[in-house]
């Protein structure tokens, strides 16, 4: 059995136009906060940093993908 740090948190799936705006609302307000904080120069713990650095790595795999997903046909593709 895997064990759960403090820090676990379950996910849930968005389906509806209207949770995807309020989603990325809510990203945006607490992506200011941490920015917030960051500036701040406050000092934080291991496990807060490893944390920080986990969903950032998600965050960044998460966006890729997308990118992937939604960006035009390369001009090379297209040619051929």
């Amino acid at each position: 059995m895997a064990s759960e740090t403090p820090f676990a948190q379950s996910t849930y799936e968005v389906t509806d136009s209207n949770d995807n705006t309020e989603t990325l609302r809510d990203f945006s307000k607490h992506a200011v906060a941490l920015r917030n904080v960051l500036y701040q120069g406050s000092s934080i713990n291991e496990a807060e940093f490893h944390f920080m650095e986990n969903h950032f790595q998600v965050l960044e795999m998460a966006h890729l993908w997308w990118k992937r997903k939604h960006s035009p046909p390369m001009k090379s593709a297209v040619l051929r």
